[in-house]
């Protein structure tokens, strides 16, 4: 499942909390993040009390706490696993806007099992690939599915 919304990605992700028990204080500091990086790419992933707003190329690197994270739920059954690609491009009064797309995780934990053993260069090229494929072949949703998908991770 792969689908996309526009929107300003802060005011998405300020939902979280309102259906996961996730820490309002581990969401700001993404906020943070997300308003202080400018045009990029993120990966989001939120687990039952916690979230993360992960720099792509550090969630492909083996072994790094990014990809140890990200890899970390595939086992585990109970609380969904929420998986999202951020990406930024604008912002509209020190907000930035630009695209979700809603991931299936352990579609994307195995791309990144698989992925993150190629080399830099290879890795690098994947994640452009991806990009493109996140922002190009997607069905776009609407509110109402970002939320179904908070609740349920599907």
């Amino acid at each position: 499942m792969r689908k996309l919304i526009r929107a300003d990605l802060s005011a998405i992700l300020s939902l979280l909390p309102a259906y996961q028990p996730v820490e309002a204080s581990d969401l700001e500091l993404d906020l943070i993040k997300l308003k202080r990086g400018g045009q990029a790419n993120y990966l989001f992933l939120a687990r039952r009390e916690k979230c993360w707003l992960f720099d792509p190329p550090r969630v492909y690197e083996p072994g790094s706490y990014e990809n140890l994270c990200w890899l970390a739920y595939q086992d585990r059954a109970g609380w969904p696993v929420l998986a999202l690609f951020l990406h930024v491009e604008k912002f509209v009064d020190g907000r930035p806007w630009g695209t979700v797309t809603l991931l299936d995780y352990l579609e994307t934990a195995r791309d990144v099992e698989q992925y993150s053993q190629l080399p830099v260069l290879q890795r690098e090229r994947h994640w452009k690939l991806l990009v493109r494929r996140y922002l190009q072949k997607v069905q776009h949703c609407s509110i109402l599915e970002v939320i179904q998908y908070l609740k349920t991770g599907r």
